[in-house]
């Protein structure tokens, strides 16, 4: 996986997890302000709490940027390598044609919340479908793919084309 794949994944889960917790962070700042002396809770005060709250959220998503860069153990830079940001969950799995469709686990999450496996060496040059299984159950399909297709029972396959050896994908 290239620097900016990385990046971009880590940005996208660090920006849903702030949207997820916008809410918590906004009540928090209200419970606050309602506890200060009525000298403090000017409009101007309150403005200064909420761009306080705004720079501690671009500091969590700087620092987990900075995280996701020096702390990912997973080898996401090597093509024979799948792997899935996915903080939260509990387990991911890869099924694919490759596993005739049989769920395999897989490795981590490692410190930045990346799941990984590394493709069977006997794998034969070819087109293959996959997704990634979560928890058990949520059919999730690989963002870093180039190709998708949508299945009969409306999921999206991720597509991986196998190069024979020696040859660049």
């Amino acid at each position: 996986m290239h620097e900016q794949e990385l990046e971009a994944l880590l940005k996208e889960t660090l920006t849903q997890y702030a949207k997820a917790h916008r809410d918590r962070i906004a009540d928090l700042e209200y419970e606050i302000i309602e506890e200060l002396p009525e000298s403090r809770s000017s409009p101007l005060w309150r403005w200064g709490l909420v761009g306080a709250g705004a720079v501690a959220v671009a500091a969590v998503f700087a620092l987990g940027l900075w995280v996701g860069w020096n702390l990912s153990g997973a080898p996401c830079h090597d093509p024979q390598v799948l792997c899935l940001v996915y903080p939260n969950a509990k387990s991911v799995s890869v099924a694919s044609q490759f596993t005739l469709w049989e769920p395999i686990p897989m490795n981590g999450p490692d410190r930045s919340g990346v799941w990984w496996i590394r493709l069977p060496h006997d794998i034969k040059p070819g087109r293959y479908e996959y997704g990634f299984i979560v928890d058990g159950e949520r059919w999730v399909y690989d963002p870093r793919a180039t190709e998708f297709v949508h299945t009969f029972d409306d999921k999206i396959n991720s597509v991986l084309y196998i190069a024979p050896r020696g040859e660049q994908p």
